[in-house]
């Protein structure tokens, strides 16, 4: 009876720890998310995606489209991106094209 009592105690003072850690812990993290947001960093990943053109996701999905040209609105201006056979996934495409396309806006 006296082994189960220390274990049950031991128990509880590990379980006020772990919550002392988490409350410890928590704190750390509303102050870093106070900092990002005051240096206007962006924390929240629940933003949707721009939703991907339909034209590129039409090159796609048919496997013979290798080597395709697709043209795409980038931000006001006509970007051809050229759609391999390597697979892949077209959300991805999409971000890469945009994120080049805004590299070459800012170096004009």
């Amino acid at each position: 009876m006296w082994r189960a009592k220390r274990r049950l105690e031991r128990l509880e003072r590990e379980i006020a720890e772990a919550r002392a850690e988490r409350a410890a812990l928590q704190r750390r993290v509303d102050l870093f998310e106070k900092i990002a947001e005051a240096a206007g960093a962006a924390l929240d990943d629940t933003v949707p995606a721009a939703p991907v053109p339909p034209s590129l996701l039409a090159a796609a999905q048919d496997p013979r489209q290798a080597g395709c040209p697709v043209r795409l609105a980038v931000g006001g201006n006509d970007v051809i991106a050229v759609i391999g056979d390597e697979g892949g996934d077209p959300r991805e495409w999409w971000s890469a094209i945009q994120r080049l396309a805004s590299g070459l806006r800012s170096a004009s």
